[in-house]
């Protein structure tokens, strides 16, 4: 179990680093939405914990998107004037604010579900519109091993620390945006608006990560561990594909900005 934990990070963090270099930030950034994070998470805990502690742990999961866009649109707004390491520092500032306010909370999971979606809606409302940059880099091709094993070494130490924490501590945990944090690190190398997209895709695909740890947490006590998995994966991904529409929309919006390299400014 320990070396899929190790094998099945760096994988997805790569896979989604290169689906952003064909279609996008937003999209790198939306794919995110998607819980590689939490979802495998969960999954060990029920393997070594039972369907009780994954139920509650993703119950804690969802109500862990607060704090998990709390740290998007932290840095959103900090990357705009500030390095990555100050940026970074700044959400996760935020994110453990929101997790330490939340931790008390024992609302059932349907009314979690009401809060995080009403949340997302008013922080991709208040996102930050950062201003288009011309001649942007490519992407760098040396930065994806990094991404990788930076990856492994925070999902191992994650599902490590879940087992002394406890289902709900666990669960808050399991929301911590790993991979957000290291996708939003390395696309500032492009610059603001890079990153700004990137950090907008992830919030927008937050719904999906709603959804699957809604559905996971109703069932987990009902119907099996696998079934579970399998109904609450089929309803995130139907919200993923609707979120989609809106992701493509803004990346389209951004491919019509004229560069400084066009002679435009």
């Amino acid at each position: 179990m320990l070396l899929f934990k190790i094998i099945l990070a760096p994988v997805l963090i790569g896979l989604i680093s290169l689906a952003g270099r064909r279609w996008g930030h937003g999209v790198a950034g939306w794919l995110l939405g998607v819980p590689i994070n939490s979802g495998p998470l969960l999954l060990f805990l029920l393997l070594e914990q039972g369907h009780g502690f994954a139920s509650e742990a993703a119950r804690a999961s969802l109500l862990g998107i607060l704090a998990w866009s709390a740290f998007c649109i932290t840095y959103a707004f900090c990357c705009v004037r500030m390095a990555w390491w100050w940026s970074t520092l700044a959400g996760w500032i935020a994110w453990a604010v929101v997790a330490l306010a939340i931790l008390p909370v024992t609302l059932p999971v349907a009314w979690v579900f009401v809060l995080v979606a009403l949340a997302l809606a008013v922080a991709l409302l208040t996102f930050p519109s950062a201003p288009p940059e011309g001649s942007l880099s490519s992407q760098p091709q040396q930065d994806l091993w990094p991404r990788m094993i930076t990856a492994s070494v925070m999902i191992v130490t994650l599902t490590g620390l879940a087992k002394v924490l406890g289902p709900t501590r666990s669960g808050i945990l399991g929301a911590f945006p790993a991979y957000t944090t290291i996708l939003a690190v390395f696309t500032q190398r492009h610059g603001t608006a890079a990153t700004v997209r990137v950090l907008k895709g992830v919030t927008v695909g937050l719904y999906t990560a709603a959804t699957f740890f809604l559905v996971l947490s109703l069932l987990l006590l009902h119907v099996g561990g696998a079934m579970s998995f399998v109904l609450a994966a089929a309803a995130g991904l139907v919200v993923q594909g609707c979120s989609l529409i809106y992701v493509l929309r803004g990346e389209a919006d951004f491919s019509e900005i004229p560069t400084r390299s066009e002679g435009s400014l």
